[in-house]
């Protein structure tokens, strides 16, 4: 308690330099939570449209070792685990990414989009605005469109007229999904739409009875990973099966340990934290030396070094959370920003406040062990 009033005191004795090291503090939070907020901004952005489908088990060709490469699978390969014990429906979903042109009113050059296409009548959607609004996907010339697409993809809103692969197509609603390494937004549309817009005459016949995603659904009662291992058994090699998390943990293996992201932005955090603690040892070492003289009078009069250690680590520890708390509000304000920007999914979550939080303070105590060696090394009689 003693330590904690002294801390407290060399913390606040002066207004301006109080402000300036939460100031710092701040700073270095901030730049923590963005490229913590980026780095899983990504990932969580590449495996949103996965997380938004109504299935209980994947069917992928085997050959599709990330969801935007381009490998197919038969149909038949749905009809054939109608028949497993366990399965209560099958459903297909298709999708182009990439090449299909987006062109919205007013604007000459054409953007590429990502398409899913779906049998209206399916419920292969968890995105309640997608389902609510599948019927009017029926109609000739209809589309949803992600309202969090890029600016550059023009106008988001239902009743625009727009072009996709130099054919005219009128959104009739919108909702919510966002971008990811490889879109810049997403439409949604029935699967014969699919097939007017994003095929000629000559693969158009064929396209449905190729599949991208396989989406399966269990009976209530029966467990999904007992019916995949069926399904295994059962289906061709051809295809992998997988349930839903298995699938999710699936790709984002992938973007973790094919790609430079988690490398990029854990050194982004690295050196955030690096900041800190050099900002928070200048900080700490400036009111260290401001109060060596007292200091030296404690460790005088008989106070031992792990008291006067207690001190600093406390002031380094309450001087953390005071420049964590605004870096956290600001924080939320970015990443709403960001969100808009970007179209990424950027969500400060629990476990990354605390990630952020226990980082704050690692780099206080850090820098609060490094300022109290002057203390522990002087002499009160060279100090007098």
């Amino acid at each position: 308690m003693q330590s904690m009033v002294i801390a407290w005191h060399n913390l606040t004795y002066s207004t301006r330099r109080l402000l300036t090291a939460v100031a710092g503090i701040t700073f270095a939070v901030l730049l923590m939570f963005t490229e913590v907020g980026f780095l899983h901004g990504l990932y969580d952005s590449q495996v949103e449209m996965v997380q938004q489908l109504r299935a209980d088990i994947i069917i992928t060709n085997t050959l599709r070792y990330m969801l935007h490469r381009f490998e197919l699978f038969p149909r038949q390969r749905l009809l054939q685990a109608l028949a497993v014990p366990g399965v209560k429906a099958a459903y297909p979903l298709y999708f182009q990414s990439g090449e299909p042109s987006w062109r919205s009113a007013g604007t000459r050059q054409p953007r590429p989009i990502r398409v899913l296409a779906f049998r209206p009548e399916d419920p292969v959607f968890l995105n309640r605005d997608i389902a609510r609004q599948a019927t009017a996907l029926q109609l000739l010339d209809t589309a949803l469109m992600d309202s969090q697409s890029k600016v550059g993809l023009g106008a988001r809103r239902a009743g625009v007229w727009a072009e996709l692969c130099n054919r005219a197509i009128r959104i009739v609603g919108t909702f919510r999904l966002g971008t990811d390494f490889v879109n810049d937004g997403t439409v949604v549309m029935s699967d014969h739409n699919f097939l007017n817009y994003c095929f000629d005459d000559h693969d158009r016949h064929t396209r449905l009875d190729q599949v991208d995603l396989g989406l399966i659904h269990v009976v209530p009662e029966a467990n999904p990973a007992l019916v995949a291992a069926a399904l295994r058994q059962v289906l061709p090699g051809d295809v992998s099966v997988y349930t839903k998390p298995e699938y999710l943990a699936h790709e984002m293996h992938h973007w973790r340990t094919s790609t430079a992201i988690g490398g990029i932005f854990g050194l982004g955090t690295a050196m955030g934290c690096l900041i800190g603690v050099i900002i928070c040892y200048q900080i700490l070492y400036t009111a260290v030396i401001d109060h060596l003289p007292q200091f030296a009078t404690m460790k005088a009069i008989g106070y031992y070094d792990c008291f006067l250690m207690r001190v600093v680590i406390v002031q380094a520890v309450v001087l953390a959370l005071l420049g964590f708390i605004p870096g956290l509000v600001l924080s939320h304000i970015i990443y709403r920003l960001l969100a808009v920007w970007t179209g990424l999914l950027m969500r400060l979550t629990v476990p990354r406040a605390t990630l952020v939080l226990g980082l704050t303070v690692l780099m206080c105590v850090v820098a609060g062990s490094l300022a109290i060696r002057k203390v522990l090394s002087a002499d009160p009689a060279e100090v007098f």
